[in-house]
């Protein structure tokens, strides 16, 4: 019920937001189910990607970083664990990966856009993080 929820707040996201893709909401998914579901949790992440690139032909392009964002948090929550202390690192690395992929899709961003996505993704990671801890 909850990965549902999640997959309908990342279409709304989506279907919202049409001038900037935060995806706010999708990367720290990413995250949560590289943690929780390990590499089962590939089949949300096509279903999230599918979501996400309803607007046009971009599912290669999302695909291939959503894919590559979440065996990085999957190989990273081995590591270091899926905990509040880590959220820094986890919110580092899709701020860049997938900034990096803005940055060279609309070649100009600004530091408000920028500021929007690095302090959304520290919410939505700790929000995920505290429901994943939850039931431990």
């Amino acid at each position: 019920m909850f990965n549902l929820f999640i997959l309908i707040l990342i279409f709304l996201e989506n279907s919202l937001i049409t001038v900037f893709p935060y995806n706010l909401i999708a990367l720290p998914y990413l995250t949560y189910l590289a943690y929780k579901k390990g590499k089962s949790g590939l089949i949300q992440v096509i279903l999230a990607c599918i979501l996400i690139s309803n607007k046009g032909n971009v599912f290669i392009e999302i695909g291939i970083i959503f894919i590559f964002i979440f065996i990085i948090s999957y190989y990273l929550s081995k590591i270091l664990g899926y905990e509040e202390v880590n959220i820094i690192y986890y919110t580092l690395i899709q701020f860049i990966i997938y900034g990096s992929y803005i940055y060279m899709k609309f070649s100009y961003v600004s530091f408000r856009q920028l500021f929007i996505m690095l302090s959304g993704y520290i919410l939505i990671n700790y929000t995920f993080i505290k429901k994943a801890r939850k039931k431990l």
